[in-house]
């Protein structure tokens, strides 16, 4: 799909389409499932795959320029083949891990990528007008929001809500955003 033809459906403008293609990639081990979501809540391209073996996961992310982002330590193994592209996860806990990621990586969020990508499969978000997916969402969803996005992969619809306003809080709280 040409990069006009993407930032048309997501809705976003050109630049802001450039800011998601050159921000930093990254994907995680079968055991940063939480931490996944949450780099996409920013707008991160994360992969994430469960299982994966070592090998396949190192493989990948030298395949596609990504940070590997691990909680095992046996990948310390790898360390002279992906270098600098490689961060050892300390916390269990997912928002402790993000900031660890945000701290080491210096990363800057922005607040125009929140939540555009889908949190289930990384694709990016697409709007798409309430009266096409009226069927699909429940009355009071479609009595009391205005704003849609849809997962063109997926088919997931997401619409900003208290659980929003929640994410935010949470990632405001942490000194994250």
């Amino acid at each position: 799909m040409r990069r006009s033809e993407m930032s048309r459906l997501a809705g976003l403008s050109e630049d802001k389409l450039k800011k998601h293609e050159s921000k930093m990639k990254f994907i995680c081990d079968d055991n940063l499932g939480k931490l996944t979501k949450w780099l996409r809540t920013l707008g991160y391209d994360t992969l994430f795959f469960d299982p994966i073996e070592d090998g396949e996961l190192v493989s990948k992310a030298l395949k596609e320029n990504r940070v590997v982002l691990s909680k095992d330590t046996q990948l310390s193994r790898f360390k002279l083949k992906l270098g600098e592209r490689l961060l050892h996860i300390e916390s269990d806990k997912p928002l402790e891990q993000l900031k660890q990621v945000v701290k080491h990586f210096k990363l800057k969020t922005d607040k125009n990528l929140l939540f555009s990508r889908c949190l289930v499969c990384n694709q990016i978000l697409a709007k798409v007008e309430k009266e096409r997916i009226k069927d699909r969402l429940y009355p009071y969803v479609y009595q009391t929001q205005d704003n849609f996005v849809h997962c063109p992969t997926c088919d997931r619809i997401y619409w900003s809500a208290t659980h929003v306003e929640r994410m935010i809080k949470t990632l405001s709280e942490h000194q994250i955003i």
